[in-house]
């Protein structure tokens, strides 16, 4: 049997959405500081906040397109099993060079209290990683998720996707818009950022199983795309009329919130209908869960974008901000993906798939699904 070839626009996609998750990280973890409001950054701040926008649109993308080749799959083991032994290989190999090849004295400098005491406490990992433990949920939810979406009609599937918005979208993003409800948290409602991936893999089933013709059209689907993204800068710039609507935002950014939905779901269907194939752009593309895991380590992101760079230092000029942001978050991007190609991709990959193909068999033997 004859392996497809996967369509390369994902992979582009794949690319261009690991790259905003990047350089959002410049933003939320640097040192510009939208909580403490500085009118001689006020520019900039319509950069951060855009960044922020962009960095939750990546992660909506990057869910969406794992889950529309898995909402159609059946279950197995491998694909939690060799995350987590990936997730596991960096966290472990990053803390073996941080403490052991990089002398101790200049850790303290590096690291505050908080992080040492983490440092030196690694199990059940030196580093956590937020995205991984929603997106292991997500892999063993799949078999019912799936199931979900054989059983439900169009309509159906509508609705859930609608109710899913109303509570772990619209709900969270008005409860920022207006804050101080007494016993209320955004929460209670089942919203986390990890949950939330079950509503990303909906969005993107619909798309696979009932698209239409209108959302077929790739012209239609990049205007409404641009014209989100467009949208999204403006309400950034209108933002500038006060510090306290510029933390606002940055908080509806730090969501996602309707807008980032929106967008995420058109983009996607924007670049579902562009087929082409490039070798070249499939075998970047494979690293990019390689480039997170290693650009946003706990300690590798300190390092970066606290120690290494500070963005607060030309915050000043907007432009400086933004062109800092593309270059510095171009650069830890690449770096991050040559290191990926070579450390695991080259050296540890066939490790790690035997170890991942032993640990399937044992635990199939076991748990029956």
């Amino acid at each position: 049997m004859v392996k497809s070839k996967r369509n390369s626009s994902f992979e582009i996609l794949r690319i261009l959405s690991m790259f905003a998750i990047v350089i959002h990280h410049f933003a939320v973890h640097g040192t510009l500081n939208p909580n403490f409001y500085n009118k001689n950054f006020t520019n900039a701040y319509v950069i951060y906040d855009y960044l922020l926008f962009l960095g939750r649109l990546g992660v909506v993308l990057f869910v969406m397109i794992g889950a529309y080749f898995l909402c159609d799959k059946e279950f197995n083991f491998k694909r939690p099993i060799n995350l987590i032994l990936t997730t596991f290989f960096y966290s472990y190999l990053i803390y073996f060079v941080l403490r052991h090849v990089i002398h101790f004295k200049a850790l303290n400098v590096l690291f505050n209290n908080e992080g040492l005491k983490a440092f030196w406490s690694p199990f059940p990992l030196p580093s956590g990683y937020w995205f991984v433990g929603g997106y292991v949920v997500l892999l063993f939810l799949m078999p019912m998720l799936n199931s979900t979406i054989r059983t439900l009609n169009k309509q159906q599937l509508q609705f859930l996707i609608f109710i899913l918005n109303f509570f772990w979208v619209l709900i969270p993003t008005l409860m920022q818009m207006l804050p101080g409800k007494p016993d209320m948290a955004i929460d209670d409602f089942g919203y986390s950022h990890g949950i939330i991936f079950i509503l990303f893999y909906f969005m993107a089933a619909y798309l696979k199983k009932y698209s239409g013709s209108f959302l077929n059209n790739a012209k239609k689907m990049g205007i409404l795309s641009l014209l989100c993204l467009v949208v999204s800068l403006t309400i950034c710039l209108f933002a500038l009329q006060g510090s306290n609507a510029s933390i606002m935002l940055a908080n509806i950014n730090l969501l996602y919130n309707p807008l980032t939905i929106l967008t995420a779901f058109y983009i996607f269907a924007f670049f579902k209908n562009l087929v082409f194939y490039n070798g070249f752009v499939n075998y970047i593309a494979g690293s990019m869960f390689g480039v997170y895991l290693i650009s946003d380590n706990t300690f590798v992101r300190t390092l970066i974008w606290q120690v290494f760079i500070s963005s607060k230092d030309i915050a000043t000029f907007w432009v400086n901000y933004l062109v800092e942001a593309i270059g510095y978050s171009l650069l830890v991007f690449l770096v991050s993906l040559l290191l990926d190609i070579v450390l695991r991709r080259i050296f540890f990959e066939k490790s790690i798939n035997k170890a991942t193909s032993f640990l399937n068999g044992k635990i199939s033997k076991i748990i029956k699904y």
